[in-house]
């Protein structure tokens, strides 16, 4: 059966996992955590400074377009090293370079996006490494689209239960979480369009995960035969079982 399945598609879909990385990189504010992140020429002395008030981080994080993940790194480092940074700019007299970190609907726009990166890494963390089919990929991807419904139904009802940060912020009004709702869904409906492919072969996906369960008759007539005997061999069922 493995010899039906042809590299090609293989290849698409995963440049599609890599593009719907980089579409969710767009953001106002992120050449400002840029900027933070080296904090205009003076890191040497914000490292100090982190040293003096005894911070549970020593420096800032970098970003790099070859590292895509180290998006989601910044944002959450600036996030967590916020107050320290708005105290240096402060003791350095600077307190116009820090101002949107005191910017209440500023901070909610970086909050939702460093919340929403964060669940973006894990989903890429998730399918990164050795050992996966195209099965495990098509699980991961299913289950984060569960949870994007989950999260979109979740705004809807001023439920922050897993955008923590955003959380943290007091009172953010009703109109940015519409907005946050709304560009939820269109990044949901975003990803179902790019990953239609693999909705396409649900059914070859299943015969693959789970070729016991399935009734021969619906599948193709090239692979009825071969389904038969393997589903017939109680040894290879025994080990798939075991796996």
């Amino acid at each position: 059966m493995k010899d039906h399945a042809g590299p090609s598609n293989c290849e698409c879909r995963r440049c599609y996992i890599i593009e719907i990385r980089i579409s969710l990189a767009d953001n106002r504010g992120f050449i400002s955590v840029e900027n933070h992140s080296v904090l205009t020429g003076t890191h040497m002395q914000f490292r100090d400074f982190l040293q003096s008030v005894q911070s549970e981080y020593s420096d800032a994080l970098y970003y790099t377009k070859v590292r895509w993940l180290s998006a989601g790194c910044v944002f959450e480092r600036v996030w967590q090293l916020k107050d320290d940074i708005v105290s240096f700019f402060h003791e350095k007299q600077c307190s116009a370079e820090c101002e949107m970190l005191v910017d209440t609907e500023w901070l909610s726009d970086f909050a939702f996006f460093t919340d929403l990166l964060c669940h973006v890494n894990n989903l890429n963390v998730k399918m990164q490494g050795k050992n996966q089919f195209i099965d495990d990929i098509w699980t991961h991807l299913k289950a984060f689209k569960l949870k994007f419904n989950l999260f979109v139904g979740q705004l809807a009802k001023n439920d922050l239960s897993h955008f923590s940060r955003l959380n943290s912020i007091p009172s953010v009004n009703e109109e940015k979480l519409k907005n946050y709702e709304d560009g939820l869904k269109k990044l949901y409906f975003e990803f179902e369009r790019r990953f239609q492919d693999f909705s396409a072969i649900q059914r070859e996906l299943d015969n693959f995960t789970m070729p016991f369960n399935v009734n021969c008759e619906a599948v193709r007539s090239d692979l009825q035969l071969e389904l038969i005997e393997l589903q017939s061999n109680n040894h290879l069922k025994q080990s798939f079982l075991n796996m």
